[in-house]
């Protein structure tokens, strides 16, 4: 247990922070179908 009794709660409100910051969004190319090798 943490000696700190407030500890616990900065925790979660650092977690709760980073979870609701807003991510920059990443422009992902369209993703290629997968090439077909010919067998033969």
């Amino acid at each position: 247990m943490p000696t700190d009794p407030y500890a616990v709660l900065r925790a979660l409100l650092r977690a709760e922070a980073v979870r609701n910051a807003p991510k920059p969004e990443v422009k992902k190319p369209a993703p290629q179908p997968p090439k077909r090798q010919k067998h033969g």
